[in-house]
């Protein structure tokens, strides 16, 4: 489905609306009944006023907040990831270690919004989704996209801009002590009188920035292309060139995760009941895009995994544990999950059509429920799944494809 496509059949929320939902997120955060956390993934946002609301800790991942006004809005610890910003007033904005990897913030306005420790790294991800066709992760492909944001006085202390685009924009008067733009395109952007002390340029391209009167101190520039073609442009520009300092050699990069010998260890765990082999452990480990088709991976441990793009088509999966696990535009189609643990796991964009999440039966009495207690499965496809049994708490269904999905004995609240 292209992107136009998919706008079209994403939620619109009215002022009204928007306006219940912050208002249930504010009873949420102090505690009273009746709240509910903030939950608008990929919702259609765009145009509306959030000015001085405070949606700390809101899943906003995917949404379209075009032309928000955002200006006081409180997003500390926030999901935003893939988020279309452009175009949108966060001027005065709160934005304390929020996730916007992979959001598009072109043209957006931030004056003197709070940032610190933000994370604007590139959150593309280009794999091949559960129907086969290469596609990338997120609402608005590619890496987060700042190029002509308005930065002025903004405090991005420890901010992470890693890979991202912000060619042409404007950092002026900023902090951006001790922040990381590794690999960052930052042509013709302005950083008058910003505060860059510990800086990580690294491999960025910062031809034809303008850092008059900014503090450099300690900035590290290894490979950073700092000169235009014409070096008395250049010069004018620059002129004082920026310090180069001598960076520790990088640590010796750990082995290569062996995965099929982990599998085939487990596979002889499985098979002498403990006895010989290892019992399978991924925990937190990242295998983005790996392909498991057909695997046995029963009983194995893998919380906090990263599985994102992964291909685990029938894949042998009962009672394992996924809890916390980031498994997005994965593809399980057909697999097995009968009594497996997935608390709090990301299934955004999932595919499980005719998947198995029913409960496992152990011994002759006793059933173990698959279990998905504060799930993320907003846009999920579940067509012909089987849910009986399974535990869905408080998880995210919103867009959900459940056509022709067994969901007789489904908890949804306990």
């Amino acid at each position: 489905m292209a992107i136009e496509e998919e706008r079209k059949a994403k939620i619109k929320l009215t002022q009204e609306q928007l306006d219940r939902v912050c208002d249930r997120h504010k009873r949420f955060m102090e505690g009273r009944p009746n709240g509910s956390r903030a939950n608008m993934p990929f919702f259609d946002l765009s145009s509306l006023d959030f000015t001085n609301r405070n949606l700390t800790g809101a899943h906003l991942s995917g949404a379209i907040l075009r032309d928000a006004r955002m200006t006081g809005t409180v997003l500390d610890h926030a999901d935003l990831f893939g988020a279309d910003l452009r175009g949108a007033d966060l001027s005065g904005s709160h934005l304390f270690r929020t996730d916007l990897r992979g959001a598009n913030l072109r043209g957006a306005v931030l004056r003197d919004a709070v940032m610190i420790e933000v994370d604007l790294r590139d959150g593309s991800m280009a794999n091949k989704g559960s129907d086969g066709e290469l596609k990338v992760i997120g609402f608005e492909p590619g890496p987060a996209d700042m190029n002509s944001t308005i930065l002025v006085r903004a405090d991005m202390a420890r901010a992470k801009l890693s890979g991202s685009f912000a060619a042409g924009a404007d950092f002026s008067h900023s902090k951006l002590s001790d922040a990381r733009l590794v690999r960052t395109d930052l042509r013709n952007s302005k950083f008058v009188g910003a505060n860059l002390s510990g800086t990580d340029f690294s491999g960025a391209d910062l031809r034809g920035a303008d850092m008059t009167d900014a503090t450099t101190t300690a900035a590290t520039m290894l490979k950073t292309a700092i000169r235009s073609d014409d070096e008395a442009v250049a010069q004018q520009r620059n002129p004082v060139p920026l310090p180069i300092e001598a960076k520790e050699p990088d640590p010796e990069p750990p082995p290569a995760l062996d995965l099929e010998n982990l599998l085939i260890a487990h596979a002889r765990w499985l098979k002498s009941g403990g006895r010989e082999g290892t019992q399978l452990n991924l925990v937190e480990m990242d295998l983005d895009g790996a392909d498991l088709r057909n695997r046995v991976l029963s009983l194995g441990i893998a919380s906090r995994v990263r599985l994102r793009g992964a291909n685990l088509e029938g894949a042998q999966m009962q009672s394992i544990q996924l809890d916390g696990a980031d498994l997005r535009s994965a593809n399980l189609r057909a697999a097995d999950l009968r009594g497996a643990r997935l608390d709090r796991a990301i299934l955004i964009d999932v595919c499980l059509e005719q998947a198995n999440l029913a409960s496992l039966k152990i011994g002759a009495d006793r059933l173990l429920h698959t279990s998905l207690v504060r799930a993320r499965l907003a846009g999920a496809r579940l067509r012909k799944a089987i849910l009986h049994g399974c535990d869905l708490t408080n998880a995210d269904l919103t867009g959900c494809d459940l056509h022709e999905a067994v969901v007789t004995g489904t908890i949804l609240d306990r």
